[in-house]
């Protein structure tokens, strides 16, 4: 059963007249009105969560000066960069949850490696063959190691 508690707003009596409003036309009570509006107003709220972590992500990838500088302001943000053969996989740091391809944000490995004169921290060694991959058939396998 769900509990309730009895709260208290002001409001302004223009914005009182509205819901009663809208209630009277939908046949609902305004107390259900503002139940319900509240409801799917915070059922919205992951996607404002994701446009501040976007602009944070986005911030990260204009001021940093190289790979590791970007890896460092990514993972104070709680995200991670990892190589899945050619492509930067974005992951939620430490849980190495998959995220993103940075294509999306508008970057790609080429433009960074570009940018930064060096390619991404463990790409050569792979290409070397000196460490294994290991992917999922997703492609969203987990890589120990690869982050810079």
């Amino acid at each position: 059963m769900t509990q309730h508690r009895l709260v208290t707003l002001r409001l302004p009596t223009d914005l009182i007249a509205r819901i009663e409003a809208v209630a009277r036309l939908q046949e609902e009570t305004p107390a259900d009105l503002i139940r319900r509006s509240l409801s799917d107003a915070l059922r919205e709220a992951p996607s404002v969560m994701q446009k501040t972590e976007m602009a944070v992500i986005t911030a990260a990838f204009d001021k940093s000066q190289g790979w590791l500088d970007l890896q460092a302001r990514l993972r104070k943000a709680g995200f991670v960069l990892r190589l899945e053969d050619e492509r930067l996989g974005l992951h939620e740091w430490p849980s190495d949850r998959f995220v993103l391809w940075i294509e999306e944000i508008g970057h790609s490995l080429a433009d960074l490696m570009l940018q930064y004169r060096a390619p991404f921290p463990g790409a050569l060694s792979r290409r070397a063959g000196l460490v294994p991959r290991e992917s999922s058939a997703t492609g969203r396998g987990r890589h120990s190691g690869r982050a810079a």
